[in-house]
C-alpha cells in the first residue's frame, strides 16, 4: 500500500502515472534524513519505537525541484491511460484487472506492437476478435503528447482524500497550459 504522496518543489507530483507515492517507511526514512518538507500528515496513524513515537505524513514536497521527463513511454499503464481503461471494442469502462492490450493488426499479419496498433480491450472482446481485422476498435489508436495523456485525473488512483487538492493542481496547470 501507498501512504504517502510525494510532490516536486513546485507542488505538483514527481508523475501521476503511476502516482509517485511512498510508503509510510520510505517516507519516516526521508523525515529522519531531513531530505523533505512534510505538508500534510496523517492524523490518526502513528507508528512507535521503543523511544520515538512518529505521525505518518500523507503528502511530502522534495527541497530542491526534481526535472521531469515529458516523453511518453510505452508502456501497458500509459495504454490504459490514452483509452480512459474503457475497452475499445465494447465501450465498457474496466480495472486495469479486468483489461489486456489487443494489436488491432494481429502480430500474425505482420502488426507490431506500438501506439498506432495497441488498443485497450476487455478479455471477452479480444478473445472474439481473436487474430481478426475486419472488426476495429471505436477510436484510431495514435500516440498521445504528455499533456493530453495526463489531462485528467480521473485515471489516477488516490489513497487519501487529501491528496485531491494537490492533484488537482496538476490537473488545472495542464489544462491552461493546452
Amino acid at each position: 500500500m501507498r501512504d504517502t504522496l510525494l510532490l516536486n518543489a513546485d507542488g505538483t507530483p514527481l508523475s501521476v502515472a503511476p502516482l509517485s507515492t511512498l510508503t509510510w517507511q520510505e517516507s519516516i526514512k526521508l523525515i529522519w534524513l531531513d531530505r523533505i518538507q512534510v505538508l500534510e500528515w496523517h492524523e490518526d496513524w502513528q507508528v512507535h519505537s521503543p523511544s520515538v513515537t512518529l505521525t505518518v505524513p500523507s503528502v511530502m514536497m522534495v527541497r530542491e525541484y526534481v526535472k521531469t521527463n515529458t516523453n511518453m513511454s510505452f508502456s501497458r499503464s500509459s495504454i490504459y491511460c490514452r483509452d480512459n481503461y474503457i475497452c475499445q471494442y465494447c465501450r465498457e469502462m474496466f480495472s486495469h484487472k479486468e483489461l489486456t492490450l489487443d494489436h488491432v493488426t494481429p502480430k500474425s499479419k505482420g502488426g507490431v506492437t506500438s501506439w498506432t496498433n495497441i488498443v485497450t480491450a476487455c478479455r471477452k472482446c479480444n478473445n472474439n476478435k481473436a487474430d481478426h481485422t475486419h472488426i476495429k476498435p471505436y477510436k484510431t489508436p495514435k500516440k498521445p503528447d504528455f499533456h493530453q495523456l495526463y489531462s485528467r485525473a480521473d485515471h489516477i488512483q488516490v489513497e487519501y482524500e487529501v491528496w485531491y487538492k494537490y492533484i488537482n493542481r496538476v490537473t488545472e496547470n495542464k489544462q491552461q497550459i493546452a
